[in-house]
């Protein structure tokens, strides 16, 4: 997936991308699509060599520093993420993370502690709302809803909505 591609298909899921002034003013306007085109970049600029790693890590800064989240360059994030309030989200380094994503506010994705290296993987059409933390080697199913505050620490089956501390299984979609 280019870089192009993956910054429609996000611009797509804010707005009526049709139209030829779209994305300077959802670049304007919207924090959400700038946040996700500063980090697509960051993770473009990191697979071109030590330069590119450098200048990602200049504009990883400055989209922290102007967003509050933290979204690692070297995570894998599929085409069309949507966030609708982008403040205080985590994605740590090995997360990946399907198409048509959306994740509210204060989201943490990481490891489960600094010994553990695995990483969560998130599928397709997956809603995390506002406070959910998934941490470790868990994978959440494709259409899965996790309710706001909700602490995933175990998989979650595709089109299921869970929630609570730990997290289990409220209902299927």
């Amino acid at each position: 997936m280019s870089l192009r591609q993956a910054v429609r298909a996000d611009l797509a899921r804010i707005t009526d991308s049709r139209k030829p002034y779209a994305p300077l003013v959802k670049w304007l306007f919207t924090p959400a699509f700038k946040t996700m085109v500063l980090a697509r970049l960051a993770a473009q600029l990191a697979r071109r060599g030590k330069l590119g790693k450098g200048l990602a890590r200049l504009v990883w800064r400055w989209n922290v520093a102007s967003s509050a989240c933290y979204i690692s360059f070297d995570a894998d994030i599929g085409e069309g993420l949507l966030l609708p309030h982008p403040t205080g989200i985590v994605i740590g380094d090995d997360v990946r993370i399907g198409k048509g994503v959306t994740i509210y506010q204060n989201v943490t994705l990481g490891r489960a502690n600094a010994e553990q290296s695995s990483y969560p993987v998130i599928g397709d059409g997956v809603t995390l709302y506002a406070g959910a933390v998934i941490v470790g080697p868990v994978t959440v199913g494709d259409g899965a809803v996790v309710a706001a505050n909700a602490v995933v620490n175990r998989d979650v089956p595709p089109g299921s909505v869970v929630g609570g501390v730990p997290a289990k299984v409220l209902a299927r979609r």
